[in-house]
């Protein structure tokens, strides 16, 4: 029914944070400005009452609408929005597992006996692009040049072991 009250918790726009709490007053009214505080700030500008209005003396605004003078509205985020003082601290940037992994297995892909089948740098330049493409899209993820180095790393040493194949001191897959 149209006199129920409304659940928050069923209100999508809610319960994502979009809106304000129910029962807070949106935009909130500014604090009174006193002299003492006009005084104190740093920007020297005339007071509100000598500005010149917007509205010209022929035009004028219904009686029943209220706008705030600009001048005095609060410029601070409510709380609970992103950038005031009662907001949610961002989450954070953890080292992504793919860049770490492609890091490993170009270290270990190095070690000579495992030339012989060169699936450690193979998988480490794999799952560097990985790495190098998780992080980009994901803001949160950090790790794009470990990612990089363990890709680097791994063609380095798959150019090596080709070069050693080709000139038949290893063989491969043998």
């Amino acid at each position: 029914m149209a006199s129920d009250p409304v659940d928050s918790t069923s209100d999508p726009d809610r319960s994502a944070g979009l809106l304000p709490p129910d029962g807070v007053a949106w935009p909130p009214t500014p604090p009174p400005v006193t002299r003492a505080a006009r005084s104190l700030r740093h920007v020297a500008h005339a007071p509100a009452e000598e500005l010149p209005s917007v509205l010209s003396p022929t035009e004028s605004r219904p009686d029943d609408s209220h706008v705030d003078d600009w001048r005095t509205m609060a410029i601070a985020a409510p709380d609970g929005y992103t950038g005031s003082a009662t907001a949610p601290p961002a989450p954070a940037q953890r080292v992504d597992a793919w860049s770490v992994a492609s890091l490993v297995l170009a270290v270990v892909g190095l070690a000579p006996p495992l030339w012989a089948t060169p699936l450690a740098s193979l998988l480490a330049v794999a799952l560097g692009l990985v790495g190098r493409r998780v992080c980009a899209v994901d803001p949160t993820r950090r790790g794009r040049v470990v990612a990089t180095v363990g890709m680097l790393m791994g063609i380095a040493t798959l150019a090596g072991i080709g070069a050693a194949a080709v000139g038949g001191s290893l063989t491969l897959f043998g």
